[in-house]
């Protein structure tokens, strides 16, 4: 059997994130879904690169896991997905080889981040001037900058339809919470977790 890397946390907003450490070939996946490959078809159909290809089939085989196996995922104009039956929120994340996928009763952004992904190269590219202050000196200024890309990936996802790109986002930090300021002065919360491997962001 294929090894899966699954887990559930309750984040600071009670709700329900899955992540997957992706080890399984797009095959392996297909076969885990038991639909006779017509997601895979589908997913060969969408995507053209193998790694796409395996992260969208991942998500579903990740739901079949949870609570949500029977949801079919269907997505607005914006790309923004959204389940078909149970009314819950979702929001979908991946990078690299991890997928994540967050549900709430009420609207939510996730984002998941390779702990190798070097976020401080483009900086200025979604940090505001003042907000360049806050990456510390040092050997962390690489750290705090990928904690502060996927908390601002994860507020976008969270409100997409407020902003077009990352640096409009507004963000002040207090440990690992972070408050968001969207640019009509909205605000909501975001927690950063650092696990092993990767970085997991929720916005609410």
């Amino acid at each position: 059997m294929p090894q899966i890397y699954f887990e559930k946390v309750k984040s600071f907003c009670n709700a329900d994130i899955f992540f997957w450490h992706i080890k399984e070939s797009c095959e392996e996946l297909s076969v885990m879904l038991a639909d006779d490959g017509l997601l895979l078809a589908k997913a060969q159909q969408r995507f053209k690169s193998l790694s796409r290809q395996c992260e969208w089939l991942a998500v579903r085989a990740l739901l079949q896991q949870t609570p949500y196996k029977n949801e079919k995922i269907l997505y607005q104009s914006n790309g923004k997905p959204f389940f078909a039956k149970c009314g819950k929120h979702i929001s979908i994340s991946h990078s690299r080889c991890f997928v994540a996928v967050a549900v709430s009763v009420s609207p939510i952004g996730v984002d998941i981040e390779s702990v190798n992904r070097n976020a401080l190269a483009v900086a200025s590219s979604f940090l505001q001037p003042h907000e360049m202050e806050i990456l510390s000196t040092g050997n962390s200024m690489a750290n705090d900058a990928l904690l502060l890309w996927s908390a601002k990936e994860a507020a976008f996802k969270l409100a997409s339809d407020k902003v077009s790109v990352l640096k409009e986002i507004g963000i002040t930090m207090n440990a690992n919470n972070y408050t968001i300021i969207y640019p009509d002065g909205v605000t909501a919360k975001c927690n950063v977790s650092i696990f092993d491997d990767f970085v997991l962001a929720v916005a609410q």
